[in-house]
């Protein structure tokens, strides 16, 4: 049984469940971007997600921003079948970094990064902790996780998705089961995900449905949420629902004639692998023109230690970004070479040694594609 009401700056809705009392609050990010009260706005949307496992984020973009998203992702979206992941009804697109240049301002969005750095770097939800060595707590600077875009995609649910003739066969569920290891016991919230309402959400075309409180089920992963009566998300165009990968959500059942357009956007603890292999999706040649807080967050980086380099020991950054890297050239790594310790090194002598280096490699690579057919692919 659910009730619906209004705040100054938020709307809610009220539920009774086996979770106890909770609400589906949302925030005006407009209104608290113009005011100048973002610390306070932050520590409301925290407290809300800790609390009951969802929270909206209204007018975080303007609608001509959504708008401009899907004309981008447009050619894309219309060449993607219906059915994707067993989604019937459903067209599934992603690779947006590459893709959508507007996507950029969604993925990279300030109050969600900073929402997503309490969440996974800080570990703040109530039960969690950072624990790294012989420490235990909430993050603080010098000791947080490491995190990253974990999965970004457009999910377009056409009129009769979901329906029996067109059925979902992903149904409610936790996103938190894919790494294999059992983290229902860990105290950690490996990942926070998002839905973008990139065209409005309503009960008619499928607005996502959610389980609220059940982030805070016994054991985390335990069956109890999917036994509750869910509600469903309603948005309007540029607001954003956001959980964690604890809490119970499923897609929506679009019984109007018109399509809903919602933006799956991701995030992961770092040393996880991602769901949507972001350095496939958005190979170094289009990841080298993107601003560098970007290409950190799709991942080229080192998050710790010795986590993710390029062959001879490098960062990305050294490395793949650079437009001159050839991982095929000997001594592209660039470190410096001791001609008394290290022998002779593979620098070429003059523009003419290096232009006989490259078409040497050059002719070995054309053999052995063509010892592996690869062309033919």
């Amino acid at each position: 049984m659910a009730r619906r009401m209004t705040t100054e700056h938020s709307t809610v809705a009220v539920v009774h469940n086996a979770f106890g009392k909770h609400e589906l609050r949302g925030f005006d990010y407009a209104a608290a971007a113009k005011a100048g009260d973002e610390t306070a706005f932050d520590a409301d949307v925290l407290g809300a997600l800790d609390r009951h496992g969802f929270v909206v984020i209204e007018n975080a973009v303007p609608a001509a921003d959504c708008t401009q998203l899907v004309a981008e992702m447009r050619p894309y979206i219309d060449a993607t079948p219906h059915g994707l992941h067993g989604l019937g009804g459903t067209r599934r697109v992603g690779a947006l970094v590459a893709r959508s240049p507007t996507s950029h301002r969604f993925v990279a969005h300030p109050a969600i990064l900073r929402l997503a750095q309490s969440v996974l770097g800080e570990q703040r939800l109530s039960g969690d902790a950072v624990r790294i060595g012989d420490r235990t707590g909430k993050g603080e600077k010098g000791f947080r996780y490491p995190w990253q875009l974990h999965l970004t995609q457009i999910i377009d649910v056409g009129p009769g998705g979901g329906t029996d003739a067109m059925p979902h066969n992903l149904k409610m569920h936790r996103a938190n089961g894919m790494w294999l290891h059992n983290f229902e016991q860990a105290s950690l919230d490996p990942q926070m995900e998002v839905m973008w309402a990139l065209s409005p959400f309503s009960r008619e075309n499928g607005a996502t449905h959610i389980v609220l409180g059940s982030h805070r089920d016994q054991p985390r992963g335990g069956p109890k949420a999917h036994r509750e009566p869910t509600i469903q998300a309603e948005m309007q165009q540029g607001s954003v629902l956001i959980w964690t990968g604890w809490s119970v959500h499923g897609a929506g059942t679009n019984t109007s004639n018109e399509r809903r357009i919602g933006m799956n956007i991701n995030y992961a603890l770092a040393f996880l692998a991602q769901e949507e292999n972001q350095l496939l999706a958005c190979p170094p040649h289009l990841a080298r023109r993107l601003p560098e807080s970007l290409q950190r967050l799709i991942g080229y980086r080192q998050p710790a230690g010795a986590l993710n380099y390029v062959a001879e020991c490098q960062a990305p950054a050294d490395s793949v970004l650079k437009e001159d890297f050839d991982v095929l050239v000997p001594g592209a790594h660039g470190h410096d070479m001791d001609a008394a310790t290290d022998g002779p090194t593979f620098a070429p002598r003059d523009e003419a040694a290096f232009a006989a280096k490259l078409a040497d490699l050059e002719a070995r690579k054309a053999r052995a594609v063509a010892a592996d057919e690869l062309g033919k692919l």
